[in-house]
Parts: structure tokens; C-alpha cells; sequence
């Protein structure tokens, strides 16, 4: 039986609608996003859209979208935008405009330190064992006696 959004879904003590039932679902969908400790930096990291889709066997309640608007003002919470796609409706995720946001450069550079920091603090570590090793054991660098002529 399919349940039509003109009479609303009974739970057996009240009624609800759709829209009651959409913004039950975006708040618990953005709750768990929003407590992400990644979250603040998801932009910045090209993450723009979450897509998020609720239909059971006899109720579509459409396509959630979580989406980034660089044209917001400031950066924060504010930021982020939602609608609802109707079922059926396309699907279109937000694409940001303009120059892309990783610094490739920049990126590189970071790279490159992080691995001269690695390579090292190896180096260094090879070397405290080799010093350790000559001085566990100091008869190894001891030249044998010649006995030559005894």
C-alpha cells in the first residue's frame, strides 16, 4: 500500500508529514556530520556535497543535499547549504568555481620537508646503533695480535 503525502503517515498516536519528517532526518544527517572533528576543514579539502538518500518500500521522502556555498560570506557553519531533491528529481552536486583550492606547490614543499624530517631522524637512528653496537662490543675494532716469532 503505497501512503500518499496528501493524508500524512500515521504512527498510531499522531500524525506526520513530510516535511516534519524531512527535517527529523536533515537534522540528524547534519548532527552527525557536523560533529565530525574534520568537519571545519571538509571544504578545504574539496569535500563540497553530502548526498543523502531516505525510501523505504512505501515512502520516498527524496535525496537530502548537504552542500558548500563559497558565495556564503564567511567561512564556517554558515556556509553550508541544504535542499531536499524530490523523488525522481536529478541530482546535481554543487562544483566550486575558480582556481583549485590545493596549493600543489606548497603541497609538494611540505612533502619533501616531512620526508627530509624522516629520513633523518633514520639516519640519526642507524647511527645510534652502530655507536651502540661499537660500544657493546669494543674488542671487535681491536687489530688481533701477531704472533708471529714467539
Amino acid at each position: 500500500m503505497d501512503i500518499s503525502w496528501e493524508d500524512s503517515i500515521n504512527d498510531g498516536h499522531k500524525k506526520i508529514n513530510r516535511e516534519q519528517m524531512r527535517y527529523f532526518v536533515a537534522s540528524q544527517i547534519k548532527q552527525a556530520i557536523y560533529k565530525d572533528p574534520a568537519f571545519k576543514f571538509f571544504h578545504s579539502l574539496g569535500i563540497f556535497n553530502f548526498l543523502q538518500g531516505f525510501r523505504s518500500d512505501n515512502i520516498d521522502l527524496g535525496v537530502f543535499h548537504l552542500y558548500w556555498d563559497e558565495n556564503a560570506g564567511d567561512v564556517g557553519v554558515n556556509n553550508w547549504r541544504e535542499r531536499w531533491y524530490e523523488p525522481g528529481e536529478e541530482v546535481r552536486p554543487v562544483k566550486t568555481e575558480g582556481a583549485d583550492i590545493v596549493d600543489r606547490q606548497k603541497l609538494m614543499n611540505w612533502w619533501n620537508a616531512e620526508h627530509s624530517k624522516i629520513r633523518a631522524g633514520v639516519m640519526l637512528k642507524q647511527e645510534e646503533i652502530k655507536v651502540k653496537e661499537e660500544d657493546d662490543e669494543p674488542w671487535d675494532h681491536i687489530p688481533e695480535p701477531e704472533w708471529g716469532n714467539c
